[in-house]
């Protein structure tokens, strides 16, 4: 006599993450259905500003990289 095995599909969550810079702050959001549901969770924001570099007004670069690596760790 055979042994009957049964498989059941698990419910696994699905989670998105959206980085959103803007011009003074900028921010990490995971996002994921629940029920049916979509929530949206913030969980890493930073100050985002304008750099004096050769007469013109940029965004920092390097600190923005660096803000960006710091909220994927935070949202990890």
């Amino acid at each position: 006599m055979g042994h009957r095995i049964t498989v059941t599909r698990r419910n696994f969550l699905s989670c998105h993450l959206a980085i959103d810079i803007g011009a003074s702050s900028g921010r990490h959001i995971v996002g994921q259905v629940v029920d049916g549901r979509m929530e949206l969770t913030e969980v890493y924001r930073f100050e985002n500003g304008l750099a004096h570099k050769g007469g013109h007004l940029c965004w920092d670069i390097d600190a923005l990289a660096e803000s960006v690596v710091a909220g994927l760790a935070a949202a990890k």
